[in-house]
């Protein structure tokens, strides 16, 4: 098995940063083989922020993402396009962030988890705590199967079980982004 080096709702991991503050509530995800596009949609940017050290972190990190030169991760260098567009939800409540990438082979989706399996098919491990959903595939005993020729999407939502002790300290890190843009 891979090892999986970008989690598709954890920001920081898509540039490098691996001990990342900054995570999305949900994330929907598609992928095009044909195009080879990977379109990630994160919703309501959040933190867990328990003090000042926290929150000073947090700020860092968001500012620093938020510049367009920031790097992205080396596991993206053969991507062709990597863009990225933070915006305010609709009911103007949380800050969310698009995420666009092409790459070149299947090889470059390793680095997410997702391999072609011996059917053909791409596949990812399911991994429960984080509440993957699809209707574009089929779960087995451990794996998500999607067919190879053709676009899937799924959605992970990390925080529905997230324990009670933190969920107190969950911040929404919209006006964290507000004072950055002002």
């Amino acid at each position: 098995m891979e090892e999986i080096k970008i989690l598709f709702f954890v920001i920081g991991t898509f540039f490098g940063i691996f001990e990342s503050n900054i995570i999305a509530e949900k994330a929907t995800i598609t992928i095009d083989s044909e195009a080879k596009t990977i379109t990630v949609l994160q919703e309501n940017l959040i933190s867990i922020i328990q003090n000042k050290s926290d929150s000073l972190k947090v700020k860092s990190e968001l500012k620093n993402i938020t510049q367009p030169n920031y790097p992205w991760s080396s596991e993206f260098a053969n991507y062709s396009k990597k863009e990225k567009y933070f915006f305010i939800s609709e009911d103007t409540q949380t800050l969310n962030l698009k995420l666009t990438l092409t790459y070149t082979t299947a090889n470059d989706l390793k680095a997410f988890g997702i391999n072609k399996n011996n059917d053909g098919k791409f596949s990812m491990t399911n991994f429960p705590k984080a509440h993957t959903k699809s209707t574009d595939g089929i779960l087995g005993e451990r794996y998500w199967n999607f067919e190879a020729n053709k676009p899937f999407t799924f959605t992970e939502e990390p925080l529905i079980e997230i324990p009670e002790k933190y969920r107190k300290f969950q911040m929404n890190l919209l006006p964290f982004w507000k004072t950055l843009k002002q």
